[in-house]
């Protein structure tokens, strides 16, 4: 209000005196109603004149603020929204799992009793267990990986015919020289493959597993370096009984070996072949209806090499495809989380594989990680659902403090599962098997997995060096799922 009346006062005086003082006007030639809108008028135009162009400037200026601040609110909405998406997709990444379609073990028990659990594989999974009695320890090493892999090879081509045209992949072994290993593993596939009745040459490359660590990590990698392959077959032997040879009463006891014993466990045996395929495999046609089809003079040509020819198959011929599509989906392997700790203690181990099992928790999809608090969904959280734990912490003797940490970090996301009635020591029931430990302890967890239809715990320990001052710990903890039945 003073505003508006400085601003009328200003201006009719400017006016006044310059209409006065300044303009030639002759006031006599005016009438009276002329010379009062001269005088009045234009300090009136002018000011309402100027209120208009002032409200108008802050109209704009608003309209300005208002834009601005609705841009900065959209851009700030933009960014949220690609932080989600690359939360998402990250999360997405970390939880990317590989199918197991099958397993054909054979190894050798420690004790007189097979554990109970063998009485109740599910199918795709073909368990053979051995005694020591059993076991010729005389013969060569080679020999006798050779007669195992054969014999587990034979099985897997009986089981899945398909198989004998994947990618095989074996755990090195140290103590061979390389090509001889693999010539080794070629002639047992030759001899399994000769046990079959193919209508059709069958061949399979035969490579090393490279990488080191967890292995589901180095399936991923394989399946993501070779796109042809639509899957590969796992395998890992070893013999650490027959490498150690027969002892008579005048031999001298290792005495580095008796040391190794409680981390390893006493000397044994193990082979394994795992089948792992792609989710994205297209669909087959049963034999029968695939040669209907190739007969039948109404479907196109190109609906027959669809549907009994797909390139996505690799080299397995197309009557053989359908026996790996029918395995059954035994469990899914998660990404892995690992580490190394420089000592033994309880209160460090602890530490760590509570970080571990946290973070393995969310790459198996039990733990929620929400992008913010208002994300958050309790229900996603099902830690309490792990109903296995499969370990090699080792004898009760030195293993302690690496159980008494797994069962510390189990614990404390309220996993109910008892570490030592609820799990499998492969120390003590299976022994020290050597390069095949890796593929025998993540058998062990699938089979549990598909068994209790339930996810599993492996944690792998990796021996340390007895001869450094202070032994560090190299460790792995990953999570298996079972196939989620579809809605």
């Amino acid at each position: 209000m003073l505003g508006t009346l400085g601003l009328f006062s200003g201006l009719f005086s400017a006016w006044w005196m310059i209409l006065w003082w300044a303009l030639p006007i002759s006031w006599q030639k005016m009438s009276p109603t002329a010379l009062m809108l001269l005088h009045v008028a234009p300090p009136i135009i002018i000011g309402i004149g100027y209120r208009v162009w002032q409200s108008i400037q802050e109209k704009r200026a608003a309209q300005a603020e208002a834009d601005a601040t609705s841009t900065a609110e959209a851009e700030r909405v933009a960014q949220r929204e690609a932080a989600r998406d690359q939360h998402a997709q990250q999360l997405a990444e970390r939880q990317h799992s590989v199918s197991c379609r099958g397993v054909w073990a054979q190894a050798m028990t420690i004790g007189a009793e097979e554990p109970d659990w063998l009485s109740e594989l599910p199918d795709g999974v073909f368990w053979q267990t051995q005694i020591e009695d059993e076991i010729d320890a005389s013969i060569e090493l080679t020999e006798a990986l050779a007669s195992n892999i054969e014999h587990v090879l034979v099985d897997l081509y009986a089981s899945a015919p398909g198989a004998a045209w994947l990618p095989h992949y074996f755990e090195a072994l140290p103590q061979i020289e390389g090509r001889e290993q693999l010539a080794l593993v070629q002639g047992a596939q030759n001899k399994a493959i000769a046990a079959q009745i193919f209508d059709e040459e069958a061949h399979a490359d035969v490579r090393f597993l490279p990488g080191s660590g967890a292995l589901m990590a180095r399936v991923q990698q394989l399946l993501q370096q070779n796109l042809a392959a639509p899957g590969v077959v796992i395998l890992a032997a070893d013999s650490p009984i027959v490498a150690k040879g027969e002892l008579d009463e005048w031999d001298m006891l290792d005495p580095e070996l008796n040391s190794r014993n409680p981390w390893l466990g006493i000397t044994s045996q193990a082979t394994v072949a795992m089948v792992f395929l792609r989710d994205t495999l297209p669909e087959v046609l049963k034999p029968e209806l695939a040669e209907q089809n190739e007969h039948d003079v109404y479907t196109p040509y190109w609906e027959k090499q669809q549907s009994y020819g797909n390139e996505l198959w690799g080299r397995v011929p197309p009557q053989w495809q359908v026996s790996l599509a029918e395995l059954p989906t035994l469990a899914q392997l998660h990404q892995a989380e690992a580490a190394e700790v420089e000592s033994t203690q309880l209160q460090v181990l602890t530490r760590k594989l509570h970080t571990m099992f946290d973070h393995a928790l969310i790459n198996a999809g039990l733990r929620d990680y929400p992008f913010s608090e208002a994300d958050k969904d309790p229900a996603k959280d099902q830690a309490h659902s792990i109903a296995w734990l499969v370990h090699n912490s080792g004898d009760v003797d030195v293993g302690a403090n690496r159980l008494a940490a797994v069962s510390s970090a189990l614990n404390a996301f309220e996993v109910p599962l008892n570490p030592i009635d609820d799990a499998s020591n492969i120390v003590r029931e299976w022994g020290d098997v050597g390069a095949a430990r890796s593929a025998l302890q993540t058998a062990l967890a699938i089979t549990h997995s598909a068994r209790l239809a339930a996810p599993t715990v492996l944690a792998e320990f990796h021996s340390p060096d007895l001869n450094a001052a202070e032994p560090s710990t190299a460790m792995i903890i990953s999570i298996l799922r079972p196939q989620e039945n579809p809605a």
